[in-house]
């Protein structure tokens, strides 16, 4: 426990596999301390228990290495709404959900993959529409006379008389902060100026010189997602977009539960307001960093959302519209300054980091958080854990074998015995998942569309892509030899790495969307800037052999150990004689006298400059074990020796002269030996393999800038060369290293290249090192002897064949378990006092943004967008256009008369209040066909383009079902025979996959072994009631519409919003979600609203259409409407309990 404020009490909470922990104050629920902890974990109802989609699990037992003991009695008690999500088991072994448990004590909380939120799959893309182009803001170039002492009038009054004479421009205001800068601006630009004027009243930015381009931005704030649509003012193009997942929505996913978040928290307008702007301003950022424009670029925006977001994010109360007869609290459009939003707001929730990291972490080069990864193993949780390591690097498997565990030097159990084995725990995780077929990698979405081009495939090369794909880049790695891996495939032995470990780890690179073109060498970066590349980064190693430069070099019999290496494991037989002689002191001369003594060499002698003293400031460069094992082996090695002469007989080679060295590193830690006069031994050889380092290959990229070693000069920080928009890492640019160390430099460049096509500061926008943790008490810690790594006997070491085993799961969770988690020391707080900031939409300061007019109490702005995209006042034709969300919206009419309505459909579209809904994320099955004749299921999941029936069960890896999916499931039940027209299931239906649990029946959509969540997949009766009830509103809705505006058909159907347009129109006409239609007058027009938001941004006049018309919908309230509960209750049937569907009779059943 920690004091908090005035003695508040808190408690450690520790959330795996993430490691996420903090102190969170007593009482709050488990689900607030995953928001302040920043852990990703679903919940899609506001905390009312209604989805229960944030269950997680308590962890029972003392925890040493946390240093508290987590019990569920350390939580408040399960009630009576809790215990409908669970069967008795699931009690039993301690599932509850987060939004209901209160925190009482210490605890440690594991978060089941079900139950953790996956990245959204959000679908707004720009339509193709005509749009005026008449915008609010324009840009005016003017030049002004310069000021003298006989005509010295004031800079802005000097402006506005030019603004009167060449543009008719009067009466002009100015922004105050705009007149600040405003005769820095004149003289900067000498006396040439380009203002951009708002609504042809106010200056509302102005820039030195001649500026043409213009940009605005339109903004849809719905409740689930987030899209903005950056546009060029001058020509009305769509320069780029971006969306997001609302941040809201850990708050509550549908309008309700947003708005009773408000009205039971205190600060719950607050934090929601806080979301939105923070939101909105990381799609600020990520437009103007596609578009490679500064973000003040950007001179006017235009927003649209429904009327909860609306009053959210005008950081106005909403509490009145839950609340009948639902007033908003305003009805027009507004205009306010990007800089006055959300002013001196209160962030939610401010930490204090005391800046310190695990040793191991802040000493590995890649970053990996060893702690959490061994805290994993010791659970017997061995896949969760492979996926921490994966958050640093793909090559768990490679680094197992070849790292040189930096990590473990540092480890604090050393101080107590002997640290960690910290690398042997990773190729342990890796080794398990291999040697289970490992499932095939979902594909990362791309969201980027700048290529970038990455030479060279070895671990830095493989490295920067990895991190780039994961971050949505198209990327292509293009290597010259016929295989990729580098120095991991052509320098490494296969008895130290074998080859399928390094292919399935690059294949897992590929997977994710890493495209790799061997036998493809590049020699300049302009030739892949010419194929249409926007970065490049060059890793292309260091494969050219040093020489020793003494007498004899050049007899035969003297080879470089680079070649040696590459020729044997390119496959190559190579001769050897039966004494070999390899100088040089490192793994590289290791594994060339190792080789050579598989490849059958009797005597193999390593000369070296360094100590065998490994204690030493001399000491060899090799690691420790492998100087260890190559002298098992019958390696012989001479230490403190240099080289004088290699002697030869006939042009071949005889033997070594040798020198001692009496010192080989300077007192400023500098490489630079020294010899002495003593007597030093002749060594005889028939062979040298020469093993002193490598240098980089001087003919390729002639152009980037080079050290006198001839490495790629970079800058140390960015990695960026002297060419823009080149990048150099790994072995090319630092010289022969280590593999870890190439692994960082991929990932520092990724980084570098990111903010490089972001327009960002290279420097200043990187993160801040971690700091080291200083202090970790051992006091108690009882000495436990380290885990030895077994290998394959001495006699069967000559062969090929892996001499390192690895550990068994008995020894990996023993050795784990030795961990003391250093990072519970340095702990992140969460504080009570939260102080004030200022923020603001983070555009041009002075700009405004411009926000649409709403019709009703729950048909909003986004409403008005549809309206003035879709112009239904402008049609003969009876239109009906639904905006399909978490509250549906509905228009009906012509020119002659609109009517709408607002549906209270709730989030079950969207995967909420349904056993195994989810949001679209990779796993979400999107797509349903059930066979009428063997009930047997296809069906697509989201990242895969095959059906699961194509695929091997273990690759299918769905996790739950989506909003297109479960439009299709209904009625695919129905058509089926499985459910009838009351959506009840059918008993008598004879297939393995229609069964009872736990009083209910359900039907198995997918089976576990399709799954990645371990569990069979299915869709039970109650959830096919929340359907029912969800299209239900919608039709009764559209009924009572064409009643009240008294008509009996309709010419045609509009569905509007990013969800509407992936939806099966066939599976929506037969749920019954609209009354009958011809199918080909069934339209999907993707995201109206933002289409709306758009022709406001660049049209004024679309702006004042707006207001009119928002004014002359007619809202009808459904609730006061007599017969709405009758229609409602008819509209649960499928498709209709009475209403005929002329256009559906070729596809219903008979008996319908």
């Amino acid at each position: 426990m920690a004091g908090g404020k005035d003695g508040d009490e808190k408690y450690l909470v520790i959330f795996q596999p993430s490691g996420c922990r903090g102190y969170i104050p007593k009482g709050k629920t488990l689900k607030e301390a995953s928001v302040a902890l920043g852990v990703d974990l679903e919940g899609v109802c506001g905390e009312k228990a209604i989805c229960g989609t944030c269950k997680v699990r308590i962890e029972e037992g003392n925890f040493e290495k946390y240093g508290i003991k987590s019990s569920r009695e350390n939580l408040s008690a399960m009630g009576m709404t809790e215990k409908k999500f669970f069967n008795l088991r699931q009690q039993q072994e301690g599932y509850r959900l987060a939004c209901q448990t209160h925190i009482l004590g210490n605890v440690v909380i594991f978060v089941p993959e079900e139950s953790r939120m996956g990245k959204q799959v959000v679908r707004k893309a720009a339509t193709n529409r005509p749009m005026k182009v008449n915008p609010a803001v324009k840009k005016y170039y003017v030049e002004l006379p310069k000021a003298t002492l006989d005509h010295n009038v004031g800079d802005w009054e000097r402006l506005q008389s030019e603004l009167s004479k060449k543009f008719n421009l009067s009466h002009l205001m100015i922004d105050y902060e705009v007149l600040l800068d405003l005769q820095d601006m004149v003289r900067e630009g000498e006396w040439k100026v380009t203002v951009s004027v708002w609504q042809g009243k106010e200056i509302i930015k102005i820039e030195p010189g001649s500026v043409e381009k213009a940009y605005g931005l339109a903004v849809d704030v719905g409740t689930s997602t987030v899209a903005g649509y950056l546009c060029d003012l001058t020509d009305g193009s769509v320069v780029t977009t971006a969306s997001m997942m609302n941040p809201q929505v850990v708050y509550g996913e549908d309008v309700m539960s947003r708005i009773s978040y408000t009205m039971t928290n205190p600060k719950g307008l607050e934090i929601l307001n806080n979301a939105i702007v923070d939101g909105l301003n990381g799609i600020v950022a990520e437009v103007a960093a596609a578009a490679k424009i500064k973000r003040t670029d950007i001179v006017d925006m235009t927003l649209v959302g429904n009327t909860c977001m609306h009053h959210i994010f005008l950081n106005v109360n909403p509490r009145y519209i839950g609340l009948s007869p639902f007033p908003p609290a305003l009805h027009h459009s507004l205009d306010i300054k990007a800089r006055d939003w959300g002013l001196k707001m209160p962030p939610e929730i401010e930490t204090t980091d005391k800046g310190t990291y695990p040793p191991c972490q802040v000493a590995c080069p890649a970053g990996i958080n060893g702690q959490d990864f061994l805290y994993l193993i010791a659970q017997g949780k061995f896949n969760e854990a492979l996926e921490v390591v994966r958050l640093a690097f793909p090559f768990a498997g490679v680094l197992g074998r070849i790292c040189t565990h930096p990590c473990e030097s540092e480890c604090e159990r050393g101080k107590v015995e002997e640290p960690l084995s910290i690398r042997s725990l990773h190729r342990f995780v890796a080794d398990v998942e291999r040697k289970a077929w490992r499932a095939k990698a979902t594909p990362v979405e791309r969201t980027r569309g700048e290529r970038i081009a990455i030479v060279g495939s070895g671990p830095s090369g493989l490295a920067c892509a990895y991190e780039l794909v994961r971050r949505g880049y198209p990327v292509t790695v293009f290597e010259s030899a016929p295989k990729a891996g580098g120095m991991m495939r052509y320098g490494i032995p296969e008895y130290r790495l074998p080859k399928e470990v390094l292919d399935d780890e690059i294949s897992y690179i590929e997977e994710l969307g890493v495209e790799i073109k061997t036998n493809t060498p590049v020699k300049s970066a302009e030739d892949l800037f010419k194929q249409g590349y926007k970065a490049v980064y060059v890793a292309t190693g260091a494969w050219t052999s040093q020489k020793i430069g003494v007498p004899g070099e050049e007899s035969e019999g003297v080879i470089y150990a680079l070649d040696f290496l590459t020729k044997v494991n390119s496959g190559e037989k190579v001769k050897l004689g039966n004494k070999v002689a390899v100088i040089g002191g490192g793994s590289v001369a290791i594994d060339a006298a190792r080789l050579s003594r598989r490849l059958g060499a009797q005597e193999v002698h390593l000369i070296c400059l360094e100590s065998t003293d490994l204690t030493c400031k001399d000491r060899m460069p090799a690691q420790d074990l492998e100087i260890e094992q190559a002298k098992e082996e019958g390696v012989v090695i001479h230490p403190c020796l240099g080289i004088r002469k290699i002697l030869a007989e006939k042009g071949k080679v005889v033997g070594l002269e040798t020198i001692q060295c009496t010192s080989v590193i300077n007192e400023e830690g500098r490489f630079a030996p020294e010899f002495g006069e003593g007597e030093a031994p002749t060594i005889l050889t028939d062979m040298v393999i020469v093993a002193i380092g490598q240098r980089p290959a001087e003919k390729d990229f002639v152009d980037v800038e080079r050290n006198p070693s001839q490495t790629i000069k970079i800058d140390e920080i960015t990695f960026e060369t002297n060419l823009k928009g080149v990048f150099a890492g790994g072995d090319v640019a630092s010289g022969p290293a280590n593999a870890v160390k190439a692994i960082a430099a991929g990932k520092e460049a990724a980084t570098s290249i990111e903010f490089y096509l972001a327009g960002m500061d290279l420097k200043t926008a990187r993160p801040a090192p971690p700091k080291r943790i200083e202090e970790v008490p051992k006091e108690g810690v009882e000495k436990e002897p380290r885990k030895v790594m077994p290998v394959i006997p001495l006699e069967k070491r000559m062969s090929f064949d892996e001499v390192e085993i690895g550990f068994d799961q008995e020894s990996a969770t023993q050795e784990s378990k030795r961990c003391l988690n250093c990072s519970i020391y340095a702990q992140k707080e969460v504080a009570e006092g939260m102080e004030c900031r200022n923020l603001g939409i983070r555009i041009n300061p002075g700009s405004y943004v411009h926000v649409l007019p709403i019709e009703a109490g729950f048909v909003g702005a986004d409403n008005v967008g549809v309206l003035i995209a879709e112009t239904p006042y402008n049609q003969d034709s009876i239109e009906l256009v639904i905006d399909i969300g978490t509250n549906g919206e509905l228009i009906l009419g012509n020119r002659e008369r609109l009517i709408s309505a607002s549906c209270a459909t709730g989030p079950a579209f969207e995967g909420a209040e349904m056993k195994f809904g989810m949001r679209a994320a990779p796993g979400a099955i999107e797509k349903i066909v059930i066979d009428k004749e063997t009930k047997e299921v296809r069906f697509k999941v989201i990242d895969k383009d095959q059906w699961n029936t194509e695929l091997p069960p273990e690759e299918v890896r769905a996790k739950g079902i989506c909003g297109s999916g479960i439009i299709d499931v209904v009625p695919q039940l129905f058509l089926a025979g499985i459910i009838d027209k009351t959506g009840r299931f059918k008993k008598d239906v004879h297939t393995p996959r229609l069964r009872e649990t736990d009083g209910q029946m359900e039907f198995v959509i997918a089976w576990a072994k399709e799954t990645s969540i371990g569990q069979d997949i299915v869709i039970c009766q109650n959830d096919v009631r929340a359907i029912q009830l969800a299209k239900g509103a919608m039709y009764a809705g559209s009924k009572i519409l064409m009643k009240t505006l008294g008509v009996e058909k309709l010419d045609k159907v509009i569905l509007a919003g990013a969800f509407g347009s992936y939806i099966d129109k066939q599976s929506a006409a037969l749920l019954g979600l609209f009354p009958d239609v011809p199918l080909d007058k069934v339209y999907s027009v993707g995201n109206a609203a933002g289409d709306g938001a758009r022709m406001a941004l660049l049209d004024v006049d679309k702006r004042k259409e707006a207001d009119h018309y928002a004014r002359r919908v007619d809202y009808i309230e459904l609730t006061l409407v007599p017969e709405f509960e009758k229609t409602f209750v008819q509209a649960m049937w499928i498709p209709n309990m009475k209403d005929k569907f002329p256009n559906l009779a070729h596809l219903l059943p008979e008996t319908n």
